[in-house]
């Protein structure tokens, strides 16, 4: 059986604090479990990026409705209000994390209100209730912004800090900003990934190459009505 996925790309699930710089980073509670609730509805089966790989390379297997539910950056409010949603509604996520931040804040956006990400407590708890952690470099460096061996220290090393923290494998990596070229892409595979993801309006095919793998993003101005359009119908748009 062939499969079309799609991905859900998140921030944060809280309400928007005023002086906020970028409320497209949020999703507000309420809106994220009627989202979740028409997940359910419909039938879908989470599934994490990595068995999304290993279904890809032909070691593993799908449930008929496969989606994959991710959130960038590792906001403290994915442990205290969106990640607990998720649990609750049975379905599992992928937290993607620059590896040097932990326990830190947004600092990658000094002009933003500053907001705590996950400490290495939370990142342990939510990994033992099956939530998967994947790396954001090192320190949400833009990777085509740098030269190559900056890239590649911040691609490398993110695996490296990652993996000696988990005891999992990380072969992902999420583009900070979504901001990737064929030299990235290139980079990532050098590091030891085995896929990458980014932002773009469209579901997964068997065809979508494996370091540009699609993810919707949502935000608090994403309607209900749009929400379902996009799972329901982009599958039919191709690639």
């Amino acid at each position: 059986m062939r499969f079309n996925v799609p991905a859900l790309a998140y921030h944060k699930v809280a309400e928007i604090p005023p002086g906020i710089r970028h409320p497209e980073n949020y999703v507000r509670p309420a809106q994220f479990r009627r989202q979740l609730a028409s997940l359910q509805r419909a039938r879908y089966s989470s599934i994490t990026v990595s068995q999304y790989l290993a279904y890809r390379r032909g070691d593993g297997a799908l449930p008929p409705r496969p989606v994959m539910i991710t959130f960038d950056d590792g906001y403290m409010s994915n442990y205290e209000i969106a990640l607990p949603i998720v649990l609750e509604h049975g379905f599992t996520a992928t937290v993607f994390i620059p590896s040097r931040l932990i326990g830190s804040t947004n600092v990658w956006d000094d002009a933003e209100i500053q907001e705590p990400l996950l400490g290495i407590p939370q990142i342990r708890q939510l990994q033992k209730n099956g939530i998967e952690f994947q790396s954001h470099t090192r320190t949400h460096a833009s990777l085509n912004a740098v030269d190559d061996a900056t890239a590649l220290d911040e691609l490398r090393g993110s695996r490296c800090d990652l993996e000696d923290l988990l005891g999992a494998p990380v072969d992902v990596v999420a583009y900070p900003w979504s901001r990737y070229d064929t030299r990235v892409k290139q980079l990532a595979a050098d590091a030891g990934y085995l896929g990458g993801v980014i932002l773009r309006r469209r579901v997964n095919f068997d065809s979508t190459p494996l370091f540009e793998l699609r993810r919707i993003g949502v935000s608090n101005t994403t309607s209900q009505a749009r929400f379902v359009w996009d799972l329901m119908r982009l599958r039919w748009r191709g690639e």
